[in-house]
């Protein structure tokens, strides 16, 4: 599983391979609210991910990576860029 979504989180790289997938990317997932993510990971490890939503309403709190967890939220229409940290690096126009 690569991305997993309930009414609040989203995960990110929940349950990847590392030992089949050490470095790879997926682009287009879907998690709920409309939400859509693109994944970077090398040596197993998340290396970028990408949201964004075309829809009014999102209902996420939290994105988890790893131990790690952070607020965010979306506004409809920006891409948001994060690091392996959460952190949110760039955002910019859909």
């Amino acid at each position: 599983m690569l991305v997993q979504s309930t009414g609040t989180d989203l995960y990110l790289l929940p349950a990847l391979p590392r030992s089949k997938w050490p470095h790879g990317c997926v682009k287009g997932l879907k998690a709920r609210g409309g939400v859509t993510v693109n994944i970077s990971w090398k040596e197993g490890g998340l290396r970028e991910a990408l949201l964004w939503s075309s829809s009014e309403q999102i209902s996420f709190a939290r994105l988890h990576y790893a131990d790690r967890t952070a607020p965010f939220s979306l506004s409809s229409g920006q891409v948001y860029r994060f690091g392996r940290d959460l952190k949110c690096l760039k955002t910019w126009p859909l």
